[in-house]
This record gives C-alpha cells, sequence and structure tokens, in this order.
C-alpha cells in the first residue's frame, strides 16, 4: 500500500542520503521523492513509500525519520472521514492537509 509523508529537513550537508538510507534500511520502496525548494536553510520532502511486506509499519518508520539529526518535522497525510460521494467530487481538487505524524525534537 502507498503512503505519503512529508519532512521537513535542514539542508546540511548528508542530510537527505542519511533520510534516504534511513527509509530503505527500514523496508519501504520510494516511489517518488519531491524535494521543495530550501527556504531559510530548511527544505521539505515529500515520499511516496511502498512497504516491501505488510510487518513493515508507518508509524515506526515516522518516529525514526523524527529521530534524524537534521529533521525537524514528520508529517503524514490527515485522513479524512467518510463523505458523501457528491461532495468527495467537489473535494477531489484539493490538496492534501497533514497531521504531525509525531512531537518535534527540537
Amino acid at each position: 500500500m502507498r503512503t505519503l509523508l512529508r519532512i521537513d529537513i535542514a539542508d546540511a550537508e548528508g542530510a537527505l542520503m542519511r533520510l534516504i538510507g534511513l527509509v530503505e534500511r527500514r523496508g519501504f520502496t520510494i516511489a517518488t521523492l519531491d524535494k521543495a525548494a530550501s527556504l531559510n536553510g530548511q527544505s521539505t520532502v515529500t515520499m511516496s513509500l511502498d512497504a516491501r511486506d505488510d510487518a513493515r509499519n508507518m508509524d515506526v518508520l515516522a518516529r525514526q525519520v523524527a529521530r534524524l539529526l537534521d529533521v525537524r518535522g514528520v508529517f503524514t497525510p490527515d485522513i479524512e472521514p467518510q463523505i458523501a460521494p457528491e461532495i468527495a467530487a467537489q473535494a477531489a481538487g484539493t490538496p492534501h492537509r497533514w497531521r504531525q505524524a509525531c512531537p518535534p525534537r527540537h
């Protein structure tokens, strides 16, 4: 099952490589990776991830990513409650709403 993860990360040497390495070592495959332009020494990385097997847990991965040295915040998509199909059709073009996956370290 494909899931999204948004990470606020400092633009420090090796920070992105540590993030990618952790995700791969923890049993997830990166389907897509998008890094926004740096603003005040910090970037936003959005990853679309696939677990290699059913034993992998996204919540555990989010906590492990939050412990990385240069990570400032980890967010997952906010799952919206079931809504009527006619309302869902109107909301289809709206962007993801994010919730913080774990408390900030700093």
